[in-house]
């Protein structure tokens, strides 16, 4: 069988050699496209997450490393910037004093947007001296306001303005 002298024409052996390429191209592209959706679906689902309360950075400005928080009798004054990422639709507002604790649901009458201050006034019921102000940003999700509790602004030292 090893003796005869007979052997592939150089044709019929290109034409193996391209279809045995074009064979295993599609393989390695095949194996190559189903690794690139998992990372596409890992880095999508990653976006997602940051694109909740985790991307969410609301901020008291501050002034020569005073924080911008006073009252003026029953109206407190802040002024608050958001981070770049997410857009705070309204923010919660809970102020703690002396005598008891008031709390206001909405404090915001426009969405912050993204990278963009303000200066917000609000009205709270008497609490006696002030010890505390907690700000909870309020963002979109699933048509829904969500509060981002682990990301509310506390405030213990309010002057008055």
């Amino acid at each position: 069988m090893f003796h005869s002298k007979k052997a592939v024409s150089p044709l019929v052996a290109t034409i193996l050699l391209i279809v045995f390429s074009i064979a295993l191209g599609a393989v390695v592209m095949s194996w190559g496209e189903a690794y690139i959706e998992e990372k596409a679906e890992f880095v999508k689902g990653t976006q997602e997450t940051v694109a909740g309360c985790d991307a969410t950075v609301l901020k008291i400005i501050k002034v020569g490393g005073v924080p911008q928080v006073c009252v003026r009798g029953d109206v407190l004054e802040v002024f608050v910037e958001n981070g770049p990422n997410t857009e705070v639709y309204d923010i919660h507002a809970r102020v703690v004093g002396t005598e008891g604790i008031a709390s206001r649901e909405s404090v915001l009458d426009a969405p912050l947007m993204a990278g963009d201050a303000k200066k917000m006034m609000f009205r709270f019921d008497p609490v006696g001296q002030i010890r505390q102000v907690k700000l909870t940003p309020m963002i979109l999700r699933a048509g829904a306001l969500t509060p981002c509790l682990e990301h509310g602004i506390i405030v213990e030292n309010v002057n008055p303005c």
